[in-house]
């Protein structure tokens, strides 16, 4: 939420603070009344809370912030809202959490991600809530991938700087099939194509890097070796459905 209202600030943008609430039935099993007091006094706590999150965010803004309130599963509410109104940007906090439970169990943030109908910004819980002084952009050169810079552009401070990341993905079903000479040659178009996009933004300063392999692999390797980066923009293709679940992205990894 932080993070939220300082992009809100910065860009003079309407807040709209969301929260679903959820109580599962499987907790009062047969005991429908008390299912039903319970979610009534959810609903109220949740309300009162909202209610005072939205003044403390609307104080700290030009235009007063607006909250909305929905019962029901967080991830499909959250897609629901999403899709009703014409946001732009979606920003949504994760537990950060990782290993077998992660890939078993998903979480909110991960569905949300995938089913969005807008771009949707991941705060990590040890982020703080300042301006984005170094952001990283991976490209591909796709439509996508020009959008996410122009989004790091306007969310980059005046005196940061973005770093775009290409990554050059040689290997395939026939390994050796690739000479060195082939990997440099490729390596020099990619080179020149981040050198053209690069020059084509003024408002800040941005360097173009290029690397080999894996593109997942290799942008996590970015952000190990480069530990000023505070924000990853990148593209998403952004199917849905059992193709993507079974898939997945660059994007999600």
């Amino acid at each position: 939420m932080r993070t939220a209202i300082q992009i809100a600030k910065r860009t003079d943008a309407e807040l709209v603070l969301a929260h679903v609430w959820h109580v599962p039935a499987i907790a009062f099993a047969n005991e429908e009344l008390a299912l039903s007091c319970v979610s009534q006094n959810a609903m109220d706590d949740a309300q009162r809370e909202l209610d005072a999150v939205v003044r403390d965010a609307g104080a700290q803004l030009a235009r007063p912030a607006t909250a909305r309130i929905r019962p029901g599963g967080p991830w499909s509410k959250i897609v629901s809202l999403l899709e009703e109104q014409a946001f732009d940007l979606c920003v949504i906090g994760t537990q950060g959490r990782t290993g077998l439970a992660r890939v078993l169990l998903g979480s909110v943030t991960e569905k949300v991600v995938r089913h969005a109908p807008c771009s949707v910004l991941v705060v990590r819980p040890d982020n703080g809530a300042k301006a984005f002084q170094h952001v990283l952009v991976p490209t591909d050169f796709s439509t996508s991938a020009a959008h996410a810079l122009d989004l790091a552009e306007s969310l980059v401070s005046s005196d940061g700087r973005i770093t775009l990341l290409h990554v050059l993905e040689v290997a395939g079903p026939c390994p050796g099939r690739v000479s060195d000479a082939d990997v440099a040659y490729l390596d020099d178009r990619a080179g020149t194509a981040l050198r053209d996009l690069a020059v084509t933004k003024s408002n800040a300063r941005i360097a173009a890097v290029s690397r080999v392999g894996w593109p997942g692999v290799q942008i996590l390797a970015e952000l190990d070796e480069e530990p000023s980066i505070d924000l990853v923009a990148m593209g998403s293709h952004g199917r849905t459905g059992i193709k993507r679940a079974l898939i997945g992205s660059v994007a999600e990894i």
